[in-house]
């Protein structure tokens, strides 16, 4: 687009925004004709009711539902559904009469519960598994579809090559990622029905021409260049919709991938939105750059708290959630050991700052990988970090590699299949030679640290390994929730699949029964962990690896949350805790935030609160000063200070 051309795409599409008058809503307003019997809307389900409605007309094809976890985006998903059905015209002009539900694997088998539950008469199919099907008109026969961001992946894999192959010879010129913003609608997201040519090939979901496409959790193509991002971008539908009650956790960027999925013009385009709204905000003069944003998503973005008022009252009517940091002090051996860690990283850190820091990105992750893991239990520290590579959230080489399109705020990392030319020390990533190894991956410097790691792994006069300081208090804290009565039970998160191991034969100790949910977990496995944490009396524990458990389960069940480790991005958090503090929880929350005083956990929690700043800046409107997170903020959590040389303006 001209700059011309592309100030009047803004103007129409501001002058078209949503109207956010008061409306009275009336009994009727509450009620679905599709919904079971004693279903109703609940005020502000009403308004989004209305809400979406009115993004489904004109010209209009969909927008964000941004409410909290727990406020009922899927029931208003299902009264979308339910009441924005095709009409001949669009069926003659060849849209199926199917929404596609995109969502996380865990939510595939919840989503066809909730539909049955509220609905009567959808027809709901699960398209996952190596049996799914490969006939597209059998998932046009649905009312609804469910299927999960990896099945999406996989299908444009296989369906991109032969798009290609059929679009030869059309003289079209093979676009990039960042230019190809409008998916070549008339090319590789062309309908091709099934033939006999194509057999069995396992891509039906890119030959629907679905009514609708929800991505739920949509925060979860955040990142622009992945494969699920452009995949989902990819899908054909007439209406585009994303759920999630954290649509910026870290950075502007990934509000740009929504909006890329929307097809909101002109700000789909990547050279528009860099242009306009990243670069700036990146350089720390964010004011007009937030503003614009702010208006965009005003007018594509219905956003509402647990706290929203809506007719005098609060939304929601829960229970107290109590926000508890609990201090786990440490005991000399464990101070001595976290300091000894502390240095080795000091001075490895150091010599990494010598070179180009950015290109450490990598290696600082390690880095402060071990020193997050010395204040859980120094146990971990003689662990491969590969088993615990959940604990910070890949990205891709490519975004690494690009200066100009990588935004490090998000603070991630490549551990995921990590790549390193030499071996680096398994504790202080100092390069391996013929001359400084010592053995398993450790430098000869970092030999006593892994000595005394291996012993706090095992006591030799007791069943259990030793105590840590957040082992104890774990203990402490379930032998409380104990006393207090029948019916509390509790999640227990941590970063690190390798301390939920640790963490399990205390709880035999007690002989306190518990269930796991983590990510080498099957559907399946997964869904049984669930099944027995809310239905049996006598599993009072679920034992949740952070990544896999943070988002989408409903475990109202429980009343207690331990988060053992603190994390720097609080949306992800507050998600966590959302797991037990949302509609249908009856007791209060007790949320107990473990951390160490006077280590790099004390910084972790002060970047929270920079990072949430952030957040509610760019979605409320609020004003926001000089907020970059990136490599500086990373090298900062290292500072014993913890302090950093932010300026007052």
């Amino acid at each position: 687009m001209t700059h011309a051309e592309t100030e009047k795409a803004l103007q129409d599409f501001v002058a078209d925004a949503y109207n956010d008058s008061n409306v009275e809503y009336t009994v009727e307003d509450a009620m679905v004709e599709g919904f079971r019997d004693g279903v109703m809307l609940l005020p502000h389900q009403v308004k989004s009711r209305q809400w979406m409605a009115e993004r489904e007309s004109g010209k209009k094809a969909g927008g964000i539902l941004a409410d909290d976890m727990g406020l009922g985006k899927t029931i208003s998903t299902l009264t979308r559904v339910l009441e924005g059905r095709p009409t001949k015209k669009d069926k003659a002009a060849g849209w199926s009469g199917t929404t596609l539900v995109v969502c996380p694997v865990s939510l595939v088998s919840q989503w066809e519960t909730e539909t049955k539950k509220y609905t009567s008469g959808l027809r709901v199919v699960q398209h996952h598994g190596a049996n799914r099907t490969t006939d597209p008109y059998e998932l046009e026969r649905a009312h609804i579809v469910v299927t999960s961001y990896s099945v999406v992946t996989s299908e444009y894999g296989a369906f991109l090559p032969v798009a290609k192959d059929e679009s030869k010879g059309k003289g079209k010129k093979k676009q990039s990622q960042d230019d190809s913003d409008d998916d070549d609608s008339d090319g590789i997201q062309k309908r091709l029905k099934a033939t006999s040519k194509r057999g069995k090939q396992k891509d039906a979901l890119f030959r629907v021409k679905w009514w609708r496409v929800v991505l739920d959790e949509a925060h979860n193509i955040k990142n622009r260049n992945t494969k699920a991002a452009i995949a989902c971008c990819a899908l054909d539908a007439k209406y585009r919709w994303c759920l999630t009650g954290t649509p910026m956790q870290n950075n502007v960027e990934e509000i740009f991938s929504l909006i890329k999925f929307l097809r909101i013009s002109p700000l789909n385009d990547w050279s528009t939105f860099n242009t306009q709204i990243a670069k700036p905000v990146k350089a720390g003069k964010p004011g007009r750059a937030l503003k614009r944003l702010q208006v965009v998503l005003r007018a594509i973005m219905l956003r509402r708290t647990k706290t929203t008022i809506v007719n005098g009252k609060p939304i929601l009517d829960l229970p107290p959630r109590l926000v508890n940091v609990v201090e786990c002090e440490f005991e000399h051996l464990e101070r001595e050991f976290y300091n000894s860690v502390e240095q080795k990283v000091q001075t490895s850190l150091e010599k990494l700052q010598q070179g180009d820091i950015n290109k450490a990105y990598t290696s600082v992750l390690v880095l402060l990988l071990r020193l997050r893991q010395a204040c859980n239990h120094p146990a971990l520290i003689s662990k491969d970090y590969k088993k615990d590579e959940e604990a910070v959230e890949p990205k891709s080489a490519s975004q690494q590699s690009n200066d100009d399109d990588d935004d490090d705020d998000d603070l991630a990392g490549l551990l995921a299949g990590l790549a390193i030319a030499r071996k680096p020390c398994q504790v202080c990533q100092k390069p391996l030679t013929a001359d400084n190894t010592w053995k398993d991956d450790v430098c000869v410097d970092c030999e006593d640290v892994y000595r005394t790691a291996r012993r706090a792994a095992a006591d030799p006069n007791s069943d259990l390994p030793p105590h840590s300081s957040k082992t104890r208090m774990i203990v402490k804290i379930l032998r409380e929730v104990e006393e207090r009565g029948e019916g509390e039970k509790t999640i227990i998160f941590s970063q690190f699949t390798s301390m939920l191991d640790v963490i399990e034969p205390f709880l035999r100790s007690e002989k306190i029964k518990f269930v796991r949910y983590d990510g080498s977990m099957n559907k399946v496995q997964r869904d049984e962990s669930v099944d027995k944490i809310t239905n049996s009396k006598s599993t009072k524990v679920i034992l949740i690896s952070f990544k896999a458990g943070s988002t989408g389960l409903n475990l109202t069940c429980c009343n207690n949350v331990i988060l053992v480790d603190p994390w720097w991005n609080p949306a992800l958090e507050d998600q966590a805790f959302d797991r037990a503090h949302r509609f249908g929880q009856k007791r209060t929350v007790n949320i107990h935030k473990l951390s160490v005083p006077d280590t790099v956990e004390q910084r972790i929690l002060e970047l929270q609160e920079k990072k949430r700043a952030m957040a509610t800046a760019t979605l409320s409107g609020d004003k926001l000063k000089n907020q970059r997170l990136g490599i500086d903020d990373l090298v900062a959590l290292f500072r014993a200070t913890g302090h950093d040389d932010d300026d007052d303006e």
